[in-house]
């Protein structure tokens, strides 16, 4: 067994679906200027507020670009409006408007969407874009956490934090491994090291994180020492942790379930070419859309067939360690 950093127990595979209910309870009743804008669909906690207080609900039918747009003017008004859906939806179909009538003027608004290529909705709904996508938006704090315990901290976070912030949610994702002790101190912007490693450092977010874990008990076994960094914000990006663990090993693995391109493996090659010269792998969706397929706890088709999984995680190790040796990186 590994040796992990503290505040990490690695624990049984737990939907994070729950975790953003529980939480969304606890701040509606924290914060009375909590409203919901729906957009035909449910959301964490709405049977909360259909019983407690419908007043604070406000359904804009399948019209997301409306939504943001409400969102934005309640949110000037001094309400903290969540919205929440597909990200096809509620970012994509109302991306002018998100940026437009709250990123602008930086209104406190909290988007919370489902994305990610896992499940059987394929192309439509089960988006590898929403990263790569929203990065470049100003004012907007991206979200993207690990485990149940890492996601129901970082949706309170989310609303003690001023100002909007996109919340990913990998709902269609195989249940990822608790992760985290109760006491562990989640901060936006911070970065967190659940492994140390001399050989190479596997840099996941969401769902990947657990195929991480996965690899480095493989890798162990083979004589591999290799670390893994967390990033549950993706944006602000945390700089410095991953300059750290790049001087640390000089053979970095980037970990998402989203595209490549402009994802998380981008910001961290735009931090190495910058800041710390290293081997890199990325491991994510390549050029191409999301499928349809079979997600049961026996088969996971989609994770094989785009190479998400811990044995396409020891595949990269490997072949980073390979190219720091070519290029003669020299680790501190």
């Amino acid at each position: 067994m590994a040796k992990y950093n503290k505040y990490v127990q690695i624990g049984p595979a737990t939907a994070t679906a729950g975790a953003a209910e529980t939480a969304m309870v606890k701040v509606c009743q924290k914060y009375p200027n909590i409203v919901v804008v729906l957009e035909d669909m449910g959301m964490p906690g709405i049977e909360w507020f259909k019983k407690n207080a419908p007043e604070r609900i406000v359904e804009c039918g399948i019209a997301e670009a409306n939504g943001a747009v409400i969102a934005g003017a309640l949110a000037a008004e001094g309400f903290i409006p969540f919205i929440h859906s597909f990200s096809f939806a509620v970012i994509e179909r109302a991306y002018n408007q998100i940026r437009q009538s709250i990123l602008v003027d930086r209104f406190n608004v909290k988007i919370t969407a489902r994305d990610a290529p896992w499940g059987d909705l394929g192309i439509s709904h089960d988006i590898v874009e929403g990263i790569a996508c929203t990065r470049c938006l100003p004012n907007l704090v991206i979200l993207n956490p690990a485990d149940a315990v890492e996601a129901e901290k970082a949706y309170i976070a989310m609303v003690d934090y001023v100002g909007p912030v996109y919340f990913r949610m990998e709902y269609s994702a195989p249940a990822p491994y608790k992760i985290f002790t109760e006491d562990y101190p989640f901060e936006i912007g911070k970065a967190y090291a659940i492994k140390d490693g001399k050989d190479a450092t596997i840099i996941a977010t969401g769902y990947l994180v657990t195929e991480a874990i996965k690899a480095v008990e493989i890798l162990e076994k083979e004589g591999l020492d290799v670390g893994i960094l967390n990033i549950s914000t993706i944006k602000p990006l945390d700089e410095e942790a991953i300059i750290k663990v790049a001087e640390q090993t000089r053979a970095i693995v980037t970990a998402e379930g989203g595209t490549i391109i402009g994802g998380l493996g981008d910001a961290v090659a735009s931090v190495l070419a910058e800041s710390a010269p290293a081997a890199l792998v990325k491991v994510g969706v390549e050029d191409e859309f999301s499928q349809s397929a079979r997600l049961t706890a026996e088969v996971d088709e989609l994770k094989d067939f785009f190479g998400l999984g811990a044995k396409d995680l020891v595949i990269s190790v490997k072949e980073a360690i390979a190219k720091r040796e070519q290029f003669k990186l020299v680790r501190k």
